[in-house]
């Protein structure tokens, strides 16, 4: 209602388009169906040809009322139609998974986590979401060439909101997740010729992040003090 665009954050591609159908059924219940379609006429009509033909349903059913949906099981050029039609402003409310608060940078004012649940396939279950996830999908809101202010939001479980108060006040470092494919990474060095012995392999390692944190808080790393020094 003020003009400004918003970004929901959810942690399955289903969610998109169930979030969107619960917000546009909520505005209805409350009498304002046109809420999110406020604004943006004249850049709609130079978006609606392309929509019309698009093969995504989702993608067609929303775009009247100014909601988007993204996430990776989209075509790359429904994505990308998607990206910019937010960026104009044809769409006023965007519905996407994680995947977006690492890409482009958009005119978003306000974002909001729903929920901080997610899958974790390593554990078999749920799990938090990481707070660089969260440090991540918050700086997308109010981006300097787009607006001078912004807003997060999270809505997470009352078990959980202690924890995440605590994280975001004191700012933890970022740690490295190197360790967990270290393997993987050392060996494509070595097929690219990049490594040939262990030297330049310790010369190697020595020019990544994880190099910088081991010597930060090596003890996160499984390295004893004692080790370090």
């Amino acid at each position: 209602r003020d003009g400004h665009q918003v970004m929901i954050f959810v942690h399955a591609r289903k969610e998109t388009f169930k979030t969107a159908e619960a917000l546009l059924e909520y505005a209805a219940k409350n009498g304002s169906p046109d809420d999110f379609a406020q604004e943006g006429f004249e850049v709609k009509a130079k978006y609606s040809a392309q929509v019309s033909r698009s093969k995504n349903k989702e993608l067609r059913q929303l775009f009247a009322s100014g909601i988007g949906c993204h996430h990776a099981g989209m075509l790359r050029p429904d994505r990308s139609l998607t990206e910019k039609m937010f960026e104009e402003g044809a769409l006023r409310l965007l519905v996407c998974t994680a995947t977006l608060a690492w890409g482009i940078n958009l005119p978003v004012h306000t974002v909001i986590i729903k929920g901080t649940e997610v899958y974790n396939p390593e554990k078999g279950g749920a799990d938090d979401l990481s707070i660089l996830d969260v440090l991540q999908i918050f700086g997308r809101a109010g981006r300097p060439q787009y607006d001078s202010k912004g807003e997060a939001i999270m809505i997470t479980a009352h078990k959980s909101l202690a924890k995440y108060l605590g994280l975001l006040a004191r700012a933890n470092p970022i740690e490295s997740s190197l360790i967990k494919s270290l393997p993987d990474h050392l060996n494509a060095e070595i097929t690219a010729g990049t490594v040939t012995n262990v030297k330049e392999a310790v010369t190697w390692l020595s020019y990544t992040y994880l190099y910088v944190r081991m010597q930060k808080n090596p003890l996160i790393y499984g390295i004893s003090n004692e080790e370090a020094e």
